[in-house]
């Protein structure tokens, strides 16, 4: 039996589930897997692992309230540092692509977008505070720092106030441990990706009052396509302190580099809409392209426990980030006949982007009517500037290419004239947040909450604000047996717009609204937890072009009369089937349809979201060799999709990519795993965009081998 702590924070500061899922997270070992149920710690060799949706476990940063995952009238789905070292999840994106019904889209203004149920998903937080992330020209995210990622699907105005009615991302920091633990990883793979990573933590003083943790990683890479090439660092650094016995203070660092090569260009279609067919390795760009990111996030946050079961928790945040992208790319259909049609394009720039934000909040029990009940009473704010500098080229460099006899060094760098900005972008938020959650019989709870949100936003031409904007949330959850209980919910978001009316005024918001109803409990006996959910989402009041007053050149007008629908089926299944055989999969249906349009009714209004997408991730403990061998399989499937460009079609069919991992526990402190991805090497567009340019491959198979210390 393993005696050793969990390498989390002090007893007290977190329910017994999280230390346990703490503990997994801790330690890579070959036959870990999923476990969901609260039960002792097993052997080292089949420690717990990933706690996803309809676990007993609380992902209490995105939620803020005792309530578990079961008791939560939304999905919800955790993956932790457990899975994504079995998986060798190394960046959001990847983490992401795992997630049932996300669909991950890559170079979507200048950075990479994440949909959920439709719609992107722009509500992001860390430790439970709203963050900026996800922006235009916003940095890959590494993983290296991170204990776990929670994802709350549906509206979110809750607690985010603004948004689309997608999913609400929280990422959860690493936190400083009272015993000490070290713990490091190797991994070199395919397309020369080289990777190390070292997290050391423990106490600084005799009494462990101070504690401190540090993680450092650094990663070398190619990618499957030519020249392009990324290298990042990552420092991150936190401490906590004991103020008491019930109060604890935090803070901590984390610093971000990135320099690489990109490719803006991707590979274009013929006119037609038809598939070139260009080798995965076609690169479109020049050599001299690069895309460089420099940030620094600070964060506090200062926690206390109430001798009468209350918590007070206050956190801060603060991103400095800068950015630089210097490129030219092919673009332009290619005409099927000539073979020509692409020429070079690019430009250069550079970005700034601010953000501080902070989160308050109170949340305990109380009695009313001989029954005992919980509230949350909360205040968050959000203050982000951004600004965009851009230079031409004193040199043109609008060459034609020829796709299929590229050079990407035939072009010579050109120099860069002055940068100019039309000036920053700044935004503020700050809301008043409140939820009950009243035992109205033993086995009927209700949720009742909502927000006051005040929004505003100033550019160099234009101003405009909303002023105590509400959004309602509400929910039951009716236990029908000690395992299963059925839950229903209504939650709101909404999303500012800046279009300016014919008469001179700033539309309305747009109204997102998420309706879900859905079950939730245990399999054989509890070890496998599942769900069931069914969603209807809105999206009204957006902006479209006023047909009585059509466009005059650049100059438009618009009204709020556009509305679509989102609804869909989502069911997960995640456990332990049997001792050393783990589960985790979800199967998510979602269709979509413009409801009110001036020229697009009655059609798919994200027609790159696939109907049908299945995840899935087992991992089981070989018999023999004392549990040291375990293996892993996944497979991701989804079906066709299409994208709409200039009047033709764009269309990848479904495809499934299989991932396979073999692991081997060499002793109680090093293990090693080889993992394979798109296992079959299948061919398939990751992202459609059009006939022009930014069609993007998806990855070919993939190896890479991972050798893992701890201590």
């Amino acid at each position: 039996m393993d005696t050793r702590k969990p390498f989390h924070s002090r007893p007290g500061a977190f329910r017994p589930g999280l230390a346990r899922t703490a503990l997994a997270s801790a330690i890579m070992l070959p036959g870990a897997g999923v476990h969901a149920q609260a039960a002792p710690e097993p052997p080292a060799s089949t420690l717990p692992a990933v706690t996803v949706t309809g676990s007993a476990d609380t992902p209490s940063s995105l939620l803020k309230t005792s309530q578990s995952a079961k008791e939560t009238p939304q999905s919800v789905t955790v993956i932790d540092r457990e899975r994504m070292q079995q998986q060798n999840l190394q960046t959001l994106e990847e983490v992401l692509q795992q997630a049932p019904g996300i669909t991950v889209q890559p170079y979507q203004q200048l950075t990479t977008g994440y949909y959920a149920r439709g719609f992107k998903i722009d509500s992001f937080q860390q430790d439970g505070v709203p963050v900026l992330m996800g922006q235009t020209a916003g940095a890959p995210e590494d993983m290296g720092m991170y204990e776990r990622v929670e994802i709350l699907r549906g509206a979110n105005g809750l607690l985010q106030g603004t948004g689309n009615p997608a999913a609400t991302v929280n990422l959860v920091p690493k936190r400083a441990p009272r015993q000490f633990g070290a713990r490091g990883g190797l991994t070199a793979g395919s397309w020369n990706r080289y990777r190390a990573e070292a997290d050391v933590g423990g106490p600084v003083n005799e009494s462990g009052s101070l504690r401190a943790r540090m993680v450092a990683s650094h990663e070398d890479r190619d990618f499957f396509y030519d020249v392009a090439g990324q290298t990042y660092t990552n420092l991150y650094g936190t401490a906590e302190l004991d103020l008491g016995p019930d109060t604890v203070l935090s803070v901590g660092v984390h610093h971000q580099r990135i320099r690489s090569i990109t490719n803006m260009a991707g590979v274009p279609f013929y006119r037609d809409g038809r598939d070139i067919g260009l080798p995965r390795s076609t690169y479109l760009d020049v050599a001299w392209d690069r895309f460089n990111w420099d940030n620094t996030r600070l964060f506090a946050g200062l926690e206390h426990a109430f001798d009468n079961g209350w918590t007070a928790k206050l956190n801060v945040n603060h991103l400095s980030g800068d950015a630089d992208l210097k490129y030219a790319g092919a673009n332009g259909a290619v005409d099927p006949a000539t073979g020509t049609g692409p020429r070079l394009m690019g430009g250069a720039y550079e970005f700034e982007n601010r953000q501080t934000s902070a989160d308050g909040y109170l949340n305990g029990p109380f009695t009313l009517f001989g029954r005992r009940h919980e509230a949350l009473i909360g205040v968050n704010h959000l203050r982000t500037s951004t600004e965009q500098f851009s230079a031409n080229f004193l040199t043109p460099v609008g060459v034609p290419v020829d796709v299929w006899k590229w050079d990407p060094h035939s072009v010579p760098e050109p120099a860069v004239g002055p940068y100019a900005s039309r000036g920053p972008t700044r935004m503020v938020q700050s809301g008043i947040y409140a939820m009950g959650r009243f035992s109205l019989a033993d086995p009927l709870k209700l949720v009742l909450g909502g927000r006051v949100s005040r929004w505003k936003q100033n550019t160099s031409s234009a101003s405009s604000r909303l002023s105590s904007e509400f959004t309602p949330y509400g929910g039951l959850v009716l236990d029908i047996s000690p395992q299963w209980a059925l839950y229903a919910s209504y939650a709101q978001v909404f999303q500012p717009q800046t279009q300016t009316t014919w008469e001179g005024g700033i539309l309305d918001p747009v109204q997102g609204s998420n309706r879900e109803v859905g079950i939730k409990g245990g399999l054989l006996d509890g070890r496998l937890d599942a769900s069931l959910a069914l969603f209807n989402i809105r999206q009204r009041n957006r902006a479209q072009s006023d047909p009585a007053h059509p466009c005059a050149g650049a100059v438009c007008y618009y009204i709020a009369g556009g509305e679509v629908e989102s609804r869909g089926i989502e069911a997960e299944v995640n456990g332990r089937i049997m001792p050393g055989l783990d589960l985790s999969l979800g199967y998510t249906y979602n269709a979509t349809e413009y409801l009110k349009d001036a020229q697009s009714q009655g059609q798919p209004f994200a027609r790159f979201t696939p109907k049908h997408i299945f995840r899935l991730w087992a991992n089981t403990v070989l018999p023999g060799n004392d549990g040291r061998l375990s293996a892993g399989v996944g497979l991701q499937a989804q079906s066709a999709y299409t994208v709409q460009s200039g009047g033709v079609t764009l269309r990848q069919g479904g495809y499934a990519l299989a991932s396979l991992r073999i692991g081997y526990r060499i002793n109680k402190h090093l293990s090693a795993a080889l993992h394979v991805n798109n296992l079959f090497d299948r061919r398939y567009y990751q992202s459609l965009s059009g006939t022009s340019w930014n069609n993007r491959y998806g990855e070919p198979r993939s190896v890479a081998l991972t050798l893992r210390m701890e201590y």
